[in-house]
């Protein structure tokens, strides 16, 4: 899923107006104003530019094309007369470097911006004999204030926790070790979504991103660390076109992230000694088995559980807010969440995407065309070429139902669980609780328009 330059400053533009396009209520004029000034006054690494500030009237004019064409409108028009550059690639990743080191010694105040050339650094760093590693170093902890959002599906906080060891299922005898994927929402405290998964690759925040929307909505802001999953373009990109804005804490200053590690500590002293106890009874033995114990510790246990800061149970503290989150169908969120791929089309007028053959438009043979695509459906791919979309491929050797990235191990001999009295009485629980209630919990986000 290679990002081009034009999605690079597609996505490094949105992310200087996400604040402001992602709120559900607008600023004054005096915000935006104030707002715009403080962005113009940063130093930035820009995306194929080597100017490291943006003026506020080019920021007005990025918020007129985002308004006017959405996220697609950011990006640069396609020129069919770039030449090829004239930098080896090894000098252009050395300055890149160089230029990230100045950026992250001007933000930190070591140094005043626009004090320290590349030169001058690449110089220093050799006397020193200095790596870029060991420049970046842990900044000293400090006190932060308190931080909590407006409401409720303001900001989501998310990451992956190493929980605990299932079975292998294409192992028999040995463990695998299974990941939990959570995201929270930082106003009511609302695991929004969770899941358990076999390894923490980008497929499997996609899977539960996309479930959290489905199910409650799109928020304003999402906040990660700096892990590679979540600094993927692919993630910038859905965010990008979804409208949301995607912060991600500072490296090794994770200020603001720590109400999903208390979360991740009630999992650690609540839920995995219950989870590892079901597990030597035989009761949890697969993903699945584990999953359906954590959402009834979640729906049963967790959600109406007085939380010690806000006074209030996560499901109090969601219901009781009358703020509405924009909806998108799922047809729609599927096509956000589509993979990318560039392939050339060869004089046959086919295309091959995951050891499957596909028919093209006739017009494109020897072209280089953008292929759009569900990983979990390849029968259906989209075919774009300069921003143009043509009919969509036509399978021709369909060999592969899924992207081989997307699929997870799967069990051999699947037995389904036999329950254990703690997960199957919060079970119990939260289906006696919500049949008792006027609107189900589980209908609270919403049915998708």
């Amino acid at each position: 899923m290679a990002q081009t330059i034009r999605e690079q400053v597609a996505a490094f533009r949105y992310s200087l107006i996400a604040p402001v396009v992602s709120r559900q209520t607008p600023m004054t004029p005096g915000e935006l104003g104030a707002f715009l000034r403080e962005v113009s006054e940063r130093a930035y690494t820009i995306p194929g530019s080597t100017h490291t500030q943006v003026s506020v009237r080019t920021l007005e004019r990025f918020l007129a094309m985002y308004r006017q064409g959405g996220y697609d409108a950011l990006m640069p028009k396609e020129r069919r007369d770039k030449g090829q550059c004239k930098l080896t690639g090894a000098v252009v990743a050395q300055a890149a470097a160089l230029e990230q080191i100045i950026f992250l010694l001007e933000e930190s105040g070591l140094v005043e911006r626009g004090t320290v050339a590349q030169s001058t650094l690449a110089r220093h760093l050799r006397q020193a004999g200095l790596s870029r590693k060991a420049l970046l170093k842990p900044a000293p902890s400090g006190k932060f204030r308190r931080f909590e959002a407006a409401d409720v599906h303001v900001l989501w906080q998310a990451d992956f926790k190493h929980a605990l060891y299932l079975p292998d299922p294409q192992t028999p005898g040995r463990k695998k070790k299974a990941i939990l994927f959570a995201i929270l929402d930082d106003y009511s405290r609302l695991v929004v979504h969770g899941q358990f998964y076999f390894d923490e690759k980008m497929p499997r925040l996609e899977d539960s991103l996309k479930k959290a929307i489905l199910h409650h909505g799109i928020p304003e802001q999402l906040y990660v660390d700096n892990g590679a999953v979540f600094s993927s373009h692919h993630l910038e990109r859905i965010c990008g076109r979804l409208g949301i804005h995607l912060s991600h804490s500072r490296p090794y200053r994770p200020e603001g992230r720590g109400k999903i590690e208390r979360i991740f500590q009630f999992v650690d002293s609540s839920f995995l000694p219950e989870a590892y106890a079901a597990i030597e009874a035989g009761h949890i033995a697969t993903l699945e088995d584990l999953n359906k114990a954590f959402h009834a510790w979640v729906e049963g246990y967790y959600h109406v559980r007085r939380h010690g800061t806000t006074g209030k149970t996560p499901k109090e503290r969601t219901v009781q807010s009358e703020r509405k989150p924009r909806r998108v169908s799922e047809a729609a969120l599927t096509e956000v969440f589509f993979w990318q791929e560039e392939r050339k089309v060869d004089k046959a007028g086919c295309v091959s995407l995951n050891g499957n053959v596909y028919e093209v438009d006739g017009e494109l043979s020897g072209d280089k065309v953008q292929l759009r695509y569900d990983p979990f459906d390849l029968s259906s791919v989209q075919v774009w070429r300069d921003g143009k979309r043509f009919e969509n491929a036509r399978p021709i050797d369909l060999t592969r139902s899924q992207d081989v990235r997307v699929q997870e191990p799967e069990t051999k001999d699947p037995r389904r669980s036999a329950g254990t009295s703690f997960f199957a009485a919060l079970e119990e629980r939260r289906r006696r609780e919500a049949e008792a209630e006027p609107v189900r919990y589980s209908e609270m986000g919403g049915a998708a328009k």
